[in-house]
């Protein structure tokens, strides 16, 4: 009987084992896995960079929280860094563009925090969340589940606390979002680093 239940548990072992190796093999390939690499620092070449917005295809990007409004826009008197967006609590948030996790957990007033980078110069960062559902290290896809709305850090009501970032910097993802619409802006972005170190950003519009 000791035998067969080592057995049972020998074979279920190795089932979980498969599954979660099967999960865990995402599919980016090597040149996106390179464009990420390079995105730890994209004016490495250069004190410009471009993104043409114009070109992606509805596999390349995702609205972080479908259907949500903005309760909270970027800046204003009290600087805000993100956009706040909001639906009700316990909705998933998705990843913005295909990347890397390179932080998930409690992250101070930002409560459970993720932060993904994406092979086109960009930063994603998701915070207030119930939950985390990524770790560090993993690839996600554009839409891909990153954590549940909720109210941890400092947070007043559930919202997610959505913010658009180059070498850490935070700007207005407005620049790249619709928010209105929940879409992307179809554009030529520019992103040009000036000599007292700050941003600029241009973009031309594409019909």
């Amino acid at each position: 009987m000791i035998y067969r239940f080592a057995f049972l548990l020998f074979i279920l072992n190795s089932f979980c084992s498969t599954i979660t190796s099967q999960d865990d093999d995402v599919d980016i390939d090597e040149w996106q896995v390179m464009k990420v690499e390079a995105a730890k620092d994209p004016f490495a070449n250069g004190s410009q960079f471009t993104i043409n917005f114009a070109n992606y295809t509805k596999e390349e990007w995702c609205y972080p929280l479908p259907g949500a409004k903005v309760n909270s826009p970027f800046g204003g008197a009290r600087h805000h860094s993100g956009t706040d967006l909001k639906t009700f609590g316990g909705d998933t948030i998705r990843a913005a563009f295909p990347g890397e996790v390179i932080l998930s957990g409690p992250y101070y007033a930002y409560g459970y925090c993720v932060i993904l980078r994406h092979a086109n110069g960009l930063e994603t960062l998701y915070s207030h969340q119930s939950r985390n559902l990524v770790k560090v290290g993993q690839w996600l896809h554009a839409g891909d589940p990153v954590g549940l709305e909720g109210q941890t850090g400092r947070a007043t009501g559930i919202h997610l606390h959505f913010e658009t970032r180059v070498n850490g910097k935070a700007f207005d993802s407005s620049r790249i979002f619709d928010h209105e619409n929940n879409a992307l802006i179809r554009q030529i972005f520019v992103v040009t680093k000036q000599k007292n170190g700050t941003l600029k950003f241009t973009a031309e519009q594409v019909e």
